[in-house]
């Protein structure tokens, strides 16, 4: 039986690796850093997002996030502007250059992943998201354990 589970969870991070490795060859067909495809990614979903809203969507450190808006803002794909209500978080948008480069880039993604989505019934989705919910929550739970 351990053995069975022990394969199970091997298979799983196998094909959860393979998940991964598509976004990251995406990003090298596209020759642009993987975060600033994710970052491009999320401005499409989310124009007008801050810092803070990156680092919580992308799992990413704050410094990694602010490197590539870094790059992103001296190579004119986006903008930082200050915020009505807080003048120290600034929101994120895209220019018209990044706005190009997002529909090149992004865009494609989300048509592929909405392909491969509809290649499956509604209740095969459901079925995926609550799954994978249900197993990211209790390795989280467990994760917390080890020490």
């Amino acid at each position: 039986m351990e053995n069975h589970v022990q394969r199970q969870i091997i298979q799983f991070n196998r094909m959860f690796k393979r998940y991964d490795d598509i976004y990251r060859r995406a990003a090298r067909k596209f020759n642009m850093p993987e975060l600033a495809l994710w970052i491009l990614y999320v401005l499409r979903e989310e124009p007008k997002c801050t810092q803070k809203d990156l680092v919580d969507m992308l799992l990413q450190s704050k410094q990694s996030i602010h490197s590539a808006l870094k790059t992103l803002v001296k190579d004119g794909y986006v903008e930082l502007e200050c915020s009505e209500d807080n003048h120290r978080s600034k929101h994120i948008h895209l220019t018209e250059a990044g706005a190009a480069l997002a529909e090149g880039t992004a865009d494609k993604i989300v048509r592929a992943e909405k392909i491969a989505f509809l290649s499956l019934t509604d209740s095969e989705r459901e079925t995926i998201l609550e799954l994978f919910e249900h197993l990211t929550s209790a390795l989280q739970k467990e994760m917390q354990k080890v020490q």
